[in-house]
């Protein structure tokens, strides 16, 4: 009868432990993981204007090549 008891006692131990652990898990995202995915988003942000002037140049070197073949001032 005793080692039944304990066997339960152990069971409903692991079950509880088990059920923390994976609350935890689930929980909801800390301030670093906040903040990671700001600086993420913020990186993004700035290639996309990177690339955005980087476009703008090409163009513009392009517009002023043709005028330079068609004999005017760039």
């Amino acid at each position: 009868m005793k080692n039944t008891y304990t066997n339960k006692l152990t069971v409903t131990v692991l079950l509880a432990g088990l059920a923390f652990i994976s609350s935890t898990a689930f929980a909801g995202k800390d301030d670093i993981q906040s903040r990671a995915t700001q600086q993420v988003a913020q990186f993004q942000q700035q290639i996309q204007v990177a690339d955005m002037s980087k476009q703008d140049a090409t163009t513009k070197v392009l517009a002023c090549k043709k005028l330079v073949d068609q004999g005017k001032k760039c």
